[in-house]
């Protein structure tokens, strides 16, 4: 993560601890990438990174929301004081952007398209919480939308310190 989105993660979380707020997190991954790149190579995996992360950012991200690419086709977008509903609202303008692009994608077991999988979570959190929690469940979510058959959306909300008890006590429900 840069340390300008890292920062806009931590002024998130803090904000969502003082005002007693939701914090939402949307985990995005492009499908089959890496057939992608072995299909068409890896400058236009650049370029498919390039633009579907001006797509993300372009899909609404109200109320101070910011997304920036992570490593290889993984975004993050960090959306402060949105509940699940609202992180909901632009993670499917990015599943339908990105699908709308219709940037063929010969290697895909999922569409002749370029498509992603998309993860959310949200919490309220509270003090001494973990902002990685939260950054777990999208990550989470996320898994379960790619085992699901990609091209969808999964999403998880908790309290992040209820999340981490039943963690610990192995009864946590994701999905």
């Amino acid at each position: 993560m840069s340390p300008e989105l890292d920062s806009v993660t931590i002024a998130a979380w803090e904000s969502a601890i003082a005002g007693s707020d939701a914090v939402s997190v949307v985990l995005v991954e492009l499908d089959d990438f890496e057939r992608y790149c072995d299909n068409y190579g890896p400058e236009a995996g650049e370029v498919l990174r390039g633009r579907s992360g001006a797509v993300i950012r372009g899909s609404g991200l109200a109320g101070g929301g910011r997304a920036q690419r992570l490593a290889g086709p993984e975004f993050l977008v960090v959306l402060p004081g949105a509940s699940l509903d609202a992180a909901r609202v632009p993670a499917e303008r990015i599943l339908r952007a990105v699908r709308d692009l219709e940037i063929p994608n010969r290697g895909s077991t999922v569409s002749n398209y370029v498509t992603v999988s998309i993860g959310a979570a949200s919490c309220r959190p509270r003090p001494g919480d973990s902002r990685g929690t939260l950054i777990d469940a999208g990550a989470s979510a996320l898994w379960t939308a790619k085992r699901r058959g990609r091209n969808r959306i999964a999403a998880y909300e908790s309290n992040a310190a209820a999340a981490a008890d039943e963690a610990v006590s192995g009864n946590r429900h994701v999905g």
